[in-house]
């Protein structure tokens, strides 16, 4: 493996020292995920509501709401969407950074468990997401969320749902998105980047890796709606203001940076922040001083505190 300059608290995180996953790795890795989140508890002042929804082609998909505990009165709305590579679950890291921004920034949130690959291939994950989206919509005053002030949000492939979630309510008349907040996404199925030809065998993921879940994630083809599943080969036109974070030393960098540069050519506003010595996923390293003023950006950027840059 190549050395890099990764930040002393980022050390700990290490290289996946295999080339897909397979059914079993999956499994276990869920296992262990499902068995941490059975022990999570929301943060001080936070309350969760869970609820089951109808998502793609009607089947059940569990969202769960987090609110400050007392709050009064319409509050923007946060509809945060995990990565794991369209395979794997969501982890208490997750809800445990999205405590930390609605408690901030006084959204209320809801989080989706949508259906993963490989059983349930795209668009399966895009329309979960997409579903919730409506149920905010259609349950606003019940929820209290202004539904003219919602961010989509996301990780990793999170992140890639996020921003496909907001170019389908543009592209099929659904709820405007005010803001999208994009950390680390996945952006491009061509993968043809400086960064995912440098980085093979990079902590946490690498290009061989991304190679294989796009494999998994397109296994039944893209139904004529490529753009959704590749958010780089979309017409950007009318997307909501965009907030991207990178990471140094992650094969995803420059896509992340390509649709940066190809939303701001189609006037959106783009804040960007590109962080040094870093690995895809560093967000697992939630004690570290850089993940604490990362989210600390992503606060600002919900509340529009954010410089003009």
């Amino acid at each position: 493996m190549n050395q890099y300059h990764v930040d002393k608290e980022l050390r700990f995180l290490k290289p996946l020292r295999f080339k897909k996953y397979t059914n079993s790795r999956r499994f276990f890795a869920n296992l262990v995920i499902n068995l941490t989140m059975i022990f999570y508890k929301p943060k001080k002042g936070i309350r969760q509501k869970h609820y089951i929804i109808r998502g793609y082609n009607h089947m059940k998909v569990k969202v769960t709401v987090f609110e400050k505990k007392n709050q009064e009165g319409m509050a923007p709305g946060l509809l945060y969407i995990h990565g794991g590579g369209f395979q794997m679950e969501g982890t208490p890291v997750h809800l445990s950074m999205v405590n930390q921004m609605i408690m901030a920034s006084g959204h209320k949130a809801v989080y989706v468990k949508y259906h993963l690959t490989p059983k349930f291939p795209f668009p399966a994950a895009l329309l979960d997401c997409y579903h919730a989206l409506l149920w905010m919509k259609e349950h606003a005053d019940f929820l209290n969320i202004d539904i003219d002030d919602i961010t989509v949000a996301g990780d990793s492939a999170g992140g890639n749902l996020a921003t496909a979630v907001a170019l389908y309510a543009r592209d099929h008349n659904g709820p405007k998105i005010h803001k999208q907040l994009l950390i680390y996404p996945v952006i491009d199925v061509k993968q043809d980047s400086d960064s995912i030809q440098a980085y093979t065998d990079t902590p946490m993921w690498n290009s061989i890796l991304n190679k294989s879940m796009w494999e998994l994630y397109l296994r039944q083809g893209d139904f004529g709606m490529l753009q959704y599943a590749s958010p780089s080969l979309a017409e950007v036109y009318n997307m909501p203001t965009t907030y991207i974070e990178t990471a140094h030393y992650d094969c995803l960098r420059d896509e992340a940076i390509d649709y940066a540069r190809k939303l701001e050519q189609a006037g959106v506003k783009v804040i960007e922040y590109h962080t040094r010595r870093t690995v895809h996923g560093y967000d697992a390293a939630f004690f570290s001083r850089m993940v604490k003023r990362m989210i600390g950006h992503r606060i600002e950027f919900l509340k529009e505190t954010f410089k003009n840059e």
